[in-house]
């Protein structure tokens, strides 16, 4: 293997993005894909009408959509091979899927859904079972060889057999990441029982996307979210919207407005800033600027906000309560007592340490003349 490393002003071969859709049933999903997929494939190829790739794994629901979305190319991904044998939603075809995309030249391809890949016919978590079954019936096969008696308990052989199946998937996610034509990932999510009413609700349990506060945990892997550009969970009460915002980096923060569905505009920003232009990066130097600023207090943020920071104010808006956690921690920070390191004030956190040691203190002894 030849290792080179190439000056960053010689790379000039745009990036790709990829962006993962998450939501139940009515959330905007396959219309929202389709917009943004527009939006990315004008802006790459420089025209209206450019070929959008759709795979559609939802007996060809996306066909709905296809007299507003004329410039769709269509394929209907089944768990039938021609001969119409079940074969399944493996990796390899996955593969073969992003493979033939690239083929084509398209500029954008959306995969709706590739909840299939994970909990579909031969998708990761059927493939878990089948090795599962296979190990445990080999462990039963060894203990009867040796007359052994003890019960085969499947539990104690799951993460073997992860550790068989999780490598293959590996390489499916690994090949989305490194896709030449953009990818847009649509996936199903289900809806996470609360615990406690209202504002003080939270998940009953742990979910993939790590967050007490979203309540739907999407069917998939639990880090393919982190290996996306933008990931974003939608929600039925306002379809399109990204109103769940799972990772999205402070470039696109201003195009993920939770109050406004994601349209073509989105697609095309996005695409904008892969290919190393528009004001993405520009808007990620004003938002860490307002953050350092923040850090100083919410006098010094305050006067940042009505000062210089009026012409700015559209670009921070996105990570305000951000802003003002950070104004607060600083103003928490302030009240500490300048005369007491490492401590606050005896107002906020009780006496402080006053130099002696109260083991001697208590036998009467005078610590500060000891030699």
């Amino acid at each position: 293997m030849k290792i080179q490393f190439i000056p960053v002003h010689q790379i000039t071969e745009p990036r790709t993005i990829a962006v993962g859709l998450s939501g139940g049933s009515g959330t905007g999903k396959t219309y929202t894909a389709l917009r943004i997929a527009r939006g990315i494939a004008k802006r790459v190829t420089g025209k209206d009408g450019a070929p959008i790739g759709y795979v559609d794994t939802e007996n060809k629901r996306a066909l709905h959509y296809k007299e507003a979305f004329p410039e769709m190319m269509h394929f209907d991904f089944t768990a039938l091979d021609e001969a119409g044998e079940v074969v399944g939603f493996g990796v390899q075809r996955w593969i073969e899927v992003i493979d033939a995309a690239e083929a084509a030249g398209l500029p954008v391809l959306i995969i709706d859904s590739f909840s299939h890949a994970w909990e579909g016919v031969g998708g990761v978590l059927d493939l878990h079972a089948q090795v599962l079954d296979r190990l445990v019936r080999d462990k039963e096969a060894q203990n009867q060889r040796y007359n052994n008696s003890t019960p085969v308990d499947p539990a104690k052989y799951s993460q073997l057999a992860w550790a068989e199946v999780k490598p293959r998937y590996r390489r499916l996610i690994d090949r989305i990441v490194r896709a030449k034509t953009n990818i847009i990932i649509c996936t199903r999510a289900k809806p996470v029982m609360q615990a406690g009413f209202g504002a003080k609700a939270k998940n009953a349990r742990a979910t993939k996307t790590r967050r007490e506060d979203v309540p739907w945990d999407p069917a998939s892997d639990g880090d393919l979210m982190f290996e996306m550009t933008a990931m974003v969970i939608l929600d039925p009460a306002a379809p399109g919207c990204p109103v769940h915002q799972i990772k999205v980096a402070d470039q696109f923060k201003g195009l993920f407005d939770p109050n406004r569905p994601m349209s073509e505009h989105t697609g095309m920003m996005m695409a904008e800033w892969a290919s190393g232009q528009g004001e993405a990066q520009k808007q990620k130097e004003v938002m860490d600027a307002a953050r350092e600023i923040a850090r100083g207090g919410t006098e010094a943020f305050t006067k940042w906000w009505t000062g210089d920071g009026k012409q700015h104010r559209a670009i921070v808006k996105p990570i305000i309560e951000e802003i003002q956690a950070l104004c607060a921690a600083a103003d928490d920070f302030a009240k500490l007592s300048d005369d007491v390191p490492f401590g606050r004030s005896d107002d906020d956190h009780g006496d402080q340490f006053d130099g002696t040691d109260p083991a001697r203190t208590n036998l009467g002894e005078d610590t500060r003349g000891d030699a």
